[in-house]
């Protein structure tokens, strides 16, 4: 079982919580930040919560959900192995159910997006302007299902 994530001196609503989950190449992981830590030209503060703890590598999307329970998060991204490779696609993945409504389609419940476009998803998330299952369709739209807002 995963040590649960400790959000004591972090706030949920400001930081996007990005686990690392493949340790396997230090210097991708480091450009991973890097990307994630670039000004926002949204004039947002770019602001994340990274868990850099051997104890998650491996962890699957659900391993990391529960560890990360008790946190109010609507989305947790976690940088596994196909994050350390190309354009470091981060994996998003919500922590709810989509509800359907009648001619909704069901979207899956993860989809990949670059790593400047994490601040930007948390965002407005945090702020109510969106939801993760509109993030999750746009993903859906593209060719290779990695979000490029």
């Amino acid at each position: 079982m995963l040590p649960a994530i400790d959000f004591t001196h972090h706030d949920v609503e400001s930081e996007a919580l990005v686990v690392r989950t493949d340790h396997s190449d230090d210097e991708a992981w480091r450009t991973v930040v890097d990307l994630l830590n670039q000004p926002d030209l949204n004039g947002f503060e770019v602001r994340t919560y990274l868990v850099d703890n051997h104890a998650f590598a491996g962890a699957s999307p659900d391993d990391v959900l529960s560890a990360a329970a008790e946190s109010g998060l609507e989305v947790v991204f976690l940088a596994d192995t196909a994050t350390m490779t190309g354009e470091h696609p981060l994996l998003a993945v919500s922590t709810g159910s989509q509800e359907l409504e009648d001619g909704d389609i069901e979207l899956p419940r993860e989809f990949r997006l670059l790593p400047p476009e994490v601040n930007l998803m948390h965002v407005n998330l945090a702020i109510g302007h969106m939801d993760f299952w509109e993030f999750a369709y746009h993903a859906s739209l593209a060719a290779d299902g990695i979000l490029r807002l």
